[in-house]
């Protein structure tokens, strides 16, 4: 914690972005400060966040992503995510957020853990980049993964939805357990990708916590992949080849109330496949 307490004022110093007037001190600052502590200690913040336009919230969410890279690796993928009225924001993955089926989670004592069926897709080539329709987006694809996503719910009630907020501090994205990959055929089609994508998540004691067919905001995973291509591409960044994108929950999130083993099951087009994974 003191390294990465360092690291956050040496680059805010280096940047110039956080150092604050001499008549008001700097939200964007102060806004580090919290998501930091946060997210590190793994607690609920005390109250809101400060007000911040969404490009200060993204420099936010960049510099506190810097200071997670000694503990969690270097950036692995992203997510494409939404806040409150459909707005779409970004989140980015790092490399050891992901884990592999079978694996034990550990909740955070002082806020609950958020549980979601998630789309999530491996990048075959860095052509993406330059794919502007969706057989373009196909032909770039080369496996979809089974996939369960654990957040830490970081942000109090007020904010939960709130686009600045929940980009500041990175969707609260804390683990993402992963299965064996499904490849998708080169002979894919725009048409195949239009098949059901079908999940459920089960207790140990075989209850349905969640489900879904598709994503959850309806939209099309071909189109989600080129959605969060510009969003990317608008702060300057750019896919290559190995990335993992997660484009949305299948099915509802859960608050699950209780530990133990957890098991999904995922149905695509191209194969089903299963994550099982613990909470303690």
């Amino acid at each position: 914690m003191k390294r990465q307490l360092c690291i956050l004022v040496t680059l805010a110093l280096a940047s110039g972005l956080f150092l604050p007037s001499a008549a008001q001190a700097n939200p964007a600052q102060e806004t580090l400060a919290l998501v930091l502590k946060a997210y590190v200690e793994r607690h609920r913040l005390a109250g809101p966040l400060p007000n911040l336009a969404i490009s200060k919230a993204i420099e936010v969410q960049d510099f506190l992503m810097m200071n997670l890279a000694p503990d969690y690796g270097p950036v692995a993928g992203y997510q494409r995510d939404s806040a409150a009225g459909g707005a779409l924001f970004s989140a980015v993955l790092l490399e050891n957020m992901f884990t592999s089926s079978g694996a034990t989670l550990h909740r955070a004592r002082e806020c609950n853990p958020s549980v979601e069926l998630e789309l999530l897709i491996r990048v075959g080539s860095k052509r993406i980049n330059e794919a502007e329709t969706l057989a373009a987006v196909a032909a770039q694809i080369s496996e979809v993964l089974p996939a369960v996503e654990v957040r830490d719910q970081l942000l109090v009630a007020t904010q939960r939805f709130d686009s600045a907020a929940l980009i500041a501090i990175n969707g609260g994205v804390r683990y993402l357990v992963l299965g064996r990959p499904i490849v998708v055929p080169s002979s894919i089609t725009v048409d195949d990708w239009a098949g059901a994508f079908t999940a459920h998540l089960f207790q140990n004691d075989g209850k349905t916590v969640s489900h879904g067919s598709g994503l959850v905001t309806g939209t099309d995973p071909l189109q989600a992949v080129l959605e969060l291509k510009q969003l990317l591409q608008k702060r300057g960044r750019f896919l290559k080849a190995g990335d993992l994108l997660a484009l949305g929950s299948i099915g509802l999130a859960v608050e699950p109330d209780t530990n133990g083993r957890f098991e999904a099951s995922f149905e695509t087009p191209f194969g089903s496949g299963r994550v099982v994974f613990a909470l303690r």
